[in-house]
């Protein structure tokens, strides 16, 4: 049922995982909710203006796990406006996810759009 591309990411997760809070060089992001299933927090480092490492926390099905995973592979090295121009649309075909698991993909550009709005508001309220 789920490509190669799903089914590598479920089964060799990388860049899961979380930074502690107050870094003011990293930005947290969070959407989806428990009753629809999918909830998805993306973390972006940020140095000179360039995403520098990105980490993903999911609760969710396998195309939800390998859409997070997909999303903070593509942002690391990206910079701010590359991460925003992720579309969900581009997740769905890069992992050929069926058309009822497309909505996972716009919940993870959706936390990774806040986690980069949140480090860019960081930034913003740096002396």
């Amino acid at each position: 049922m789920y490509s190669a591309a799903v089914l590598d990411r479920v089964r060799n997760p990388r860049r899961v995982g979380e930074w502690p809070a107050g870094q003011t060089d990293v930005g947290t992001g969070e959407a989806g909710t428990l009753d629809d299933g999918t909830t998805v927090r993306i973390q972006v480092r940020v140095s000179a203006g360039r995403i520098v490492e990105a980490r993903f926390k999911v609760f969710g099905c396998s195309a939800s796990i390998a859409s997070a995973a997909l999303v903070a592979e593509w942002l690391e090295g990206a910079t701010l406006d590359e991460g925003r121009r992720l579309t969900p649309g581009r997740v769905v075909d890069a992992l050929s996810l069926p058309a009822e698991r497309a909505h996972v993909a716009r919940v993870a550009v959706d936390a990774a759009r806040k986690a980069l709005d949140d480090v860019t508001e960081k930034a913003e309220r740096r002396p």
